[in-house]
This record gives structure tokens, sequence and C-alpha cells, in this order.
């Protein structure tokens, strides 16, 4: 009650007041105490700051409307506040959140807010917009690149700062830089260990490692994805999965079975659990070249793996092409061949994209066994079987039927 008192205070108080109300989201309440303070001559720079704050709020809670309109006016009736920046910048924010984004209405408010003398607010929250407006306008990842680093190394303690080295990490992930990658995967995680992006940043830090070609890389990685387990986030299975292709490539396939294993008996979610069942059958496979005895251990996962209820496609399909080939090691070749049509005859799932990649590789290896076994009408209706199938390797196809036609009279009427 001080605010509407005598009291000296009541202007402080009625101030106070109507930013309680602002961030009650009380604009009845916020609009009287305003007024009231407007009536017992409040301070301009007071009124101003009310009226920007007020802006900000409606456009945090999403009322862009609301927001543009009391940002706009705050221009109008305060030009020369030392605040006017931000309103510049929040402006910008919501052109550029705006469905669809009105990326050049964005740099638009941008400009006048560097026009304006910006406050060390405005200039970081303009900065860092300008990285994903430069990168929603599609320039290249080098300009974006640029302005992550510009923004890290003049607003290192900034909340946005994790964020923008996420995007940073990000794009030179996905340009294959490796190197540099990893480094900035690895400086999130060290700088925020408890933030939202430490977990990922180290699952991608590890995989970075993987990738480059460095004396030492897959220990690194290896110590990486231990960490990302440490975790116990979602990606922990994942990791370990990635921690197995590692041993795999490191030459020692009993420690690749070990940890495949350990993701089987997990509560690891379905896709993890598939791509184990498929690598504990490919460690087998290639133990079966110095043991043939694993070829039958490689048939029992791929079995498991081809008998998953509600298995993509994908995977179904590689864990019947990757049998054939075992089957087919062991010299059984009628029911490689017989697997091999499996993979022809699966229907494409309604509302899914057809899986082609190991339907042509399981064709192109049926008629391959046709043609050793001189059955050439045999193996060239395999080749138009996937020909007509409309995918990447159609052409393939049709180039092996015209060859084979050709060469063993095939004629069609």
């Amino acid at each position: 009650q001080i605010g509407r008192s005598d009291s000296p205070w009541a202007r402080v108080a009625l101030f106070n007041a109507a930013t309680g109300s602002l961030q009650l989201g009380d604009q009845l309440r916020f609009v009287a105490d305003y007024n009231e303070l407007t009536a017992r001559g409040g301070d301009e720079q007071s009124l101003a700051q009310l009226r920007l704050e007020k802006g900000l709020t409606e456009a945090a809670k999403g009322d862009s409307g609301a927001a543009i309109a009391t940002l706009r006016q705050f221009i109008r009736d305060f030009p020369r506040d030392p605040r006017v920046s931000e309103a510049w910048v929040g402006l910008a924010e919501l052109a550029f959140h705006s469905s669809p984004p009105k990326l050049d209405e964005a740099r638009k408010d941008l400009a006048q807010a560097l026009n304006a003398t910006p406050t060390a607010a405005a200039k970081e929250r303009a900065d860092y917009l300008r990285i994903w407006l430069e990168e929603a306008a599609g320039e290249s990842d080098s300009k974006v690149i640029d302005l992550a680093k510009v923004f890290l190394q003049e607003h290192a303690l900034s909340p946005f700062a994790a964020e923008v080295r996420m995007k940073l990490a990000e794009l030179y992930y996905r340009r294959q830089d490796f190197a540099n990658a990893q480094t900035q995967f690895e400086l999130i995680a060290q700088q925020h260990p408890q933030g939202p992006f430490a977990e990922k940043a180290l699952f991608f830090a590890a995989e970075s490692a993987m990738s480059s070609m460095g004396e030492h890389s897959l220990d690194r990685a290896l110590v990486l994805f231990d960490q990302v387990v440490q975790k116990n986030g979602s990606l922990r299975w994942a990791a370990r999965n990635e921690q197995a292709a590692i041993e795999r490539k490191l030459g020692k396939p009993r420690d690749a079975l070990a940890l495949y294993d350990e993701v089987l008996k997990s509560d690891a979610g379905p896709a993890e659990k598939r791509e184990a069942l498929c690598g504990k059958g490919d460690v087998y496979f290639e133990l079966a070249a110095a043991d043939p005895a694993n070829y039958r251990l490689a048939i029992e996962a791929y079995d498991r793996l081809a008998a998953e209820p509600d298995e993509p496609s994908y995977w179904r399909n590689q864990a019947l092409f990757k049998k054939a080939l075992c089957l087919e090691k062991q010299g059984d070749r009628a029911n490689a061949l017989a697997v091999f049509y499996k993979v022809l005859e699966t229907e494409a799932t309604p509302g899914r994209q057809r899986e082609f990649f190991w339907f042509y590789k399981a064709g192109f290896n049926a008629g391959r066994l046709l043609e050793e076994d001189s059955k050439w009408e045999s193996a060239a209706a395999i080749y138009e079987k996937l020909a007509a199938a409309g995918g990447n390797r159609s052409e393939e196809a049709k180039a092996r039927l015209n060859h084979l036609r050709l060469e063993h009279f095939l004629w069609t009427d």
C-alpha cells in the first residue's frame, strides 16, 4: 500500500509493484500501477523501463502481436532512451521467430539496434541472433562459423555460449573438420558438465575422434564414449555400441562381443538392441574366416534380428542378406538363394519409403548365384524385378539384364 500513500518511497513502491505485476502476468494490475506512477510524476527513465520490460515480457510469453505494438510504441515515445537498442533487438527476434520467418525485417531491426549505440545486453542478443539468422538465410557455413567464433570471443560468459559453441561444433562436424569439431564438443562438456548439451557433446566428440586420422584417436574415442556411459543418459547404449565398433577396428572381437552383450541384456531401446544384435552377428561372421563354426553363431544372431516383431525392413533385409552370405560360405547355396529371395519378396511398408540398399544387394547376389549355376532365365527374372523396382540401382539391373539376354539369346516377345 506504500505506492498509494504519501510516503516518499511511493514511486519506488509503485515501480516495484508494476514490475511484479509483469512477472506475474497481471496486465490489469500493471496498467493500474503504471498509470498511478505516471500520475505521481514518475521519472521518464522508470516509465520507459517499465514499458520496455512489458514488451520484452510479452515477447517471452509468445504474445507477439502485443509485444510488437508495445516495443514499437516504446521506440516512438522514448527514442533517446539508453535501452532503445534492446527494443530493436526484441523486434528482430520476433521477426525471425514469426511463421514464416521475416529474415529481411529481422536484419533491418538489427541494423537499427546497432545504430542506436547498443547496450551490452542488446549487443549480446544481436550477435547471438545473427548466427541463426545467417544460417536460416542459407549463408555459407564459413560465414556462420566466423559469427559463432566472434560471439564466443566477445561473450564468453554469456548464457548462450554453450548453445553457440554447440552450433560451431556441429558446423565443423558437418564439414568433416573432425579435429576442430572434437575440440569444440569437448570444451562444451568441460565448461558445462551439467548443462543440457553435455551428453550430446561428449558423444559427438567421441564420434569426431573416431572419424579423425590421429594416431591415438580411437583410444580417445573409447574414453569419451565411456564418459557418455557414466552420465547414464539417453545415449549410453549407443555409446556402448560405438565402443564395440572401435574394439572391432582395433582387432579385439571378444571385447566387442562383451559390449554388444551388455547392450542386449540392458534396458536399451529397440534401435540400440538391433544395432548390437547385428554387430554381434558381424563379429561372428568375421571370426568364421578362421573358425567356420562361427557361421552358425552369426546365423543365430541374424535370425533373431530378422524375427523381431515390427522390425524395420532395413534391419530385416540386412539380417537376411547377411544370413544368406553365411549359408553360401558354408556351401549351402540352395538355402542361401532361398534367403536372398526372401529379401526380394519383402513388401514395402505402407506409408514408408521402400528399403532399397539391402534389396538390391540381395538381388544382385541372387542373380550371381543363378548365373554361376547357368540358370539364365531365372537370373534374368531377378534382374527384371530389380530393374522394375525403381531404385538407385535399377539402371544397373537393366544393363545386366540386357547383357544376359544378348549373351544367352533370351529373346522376349
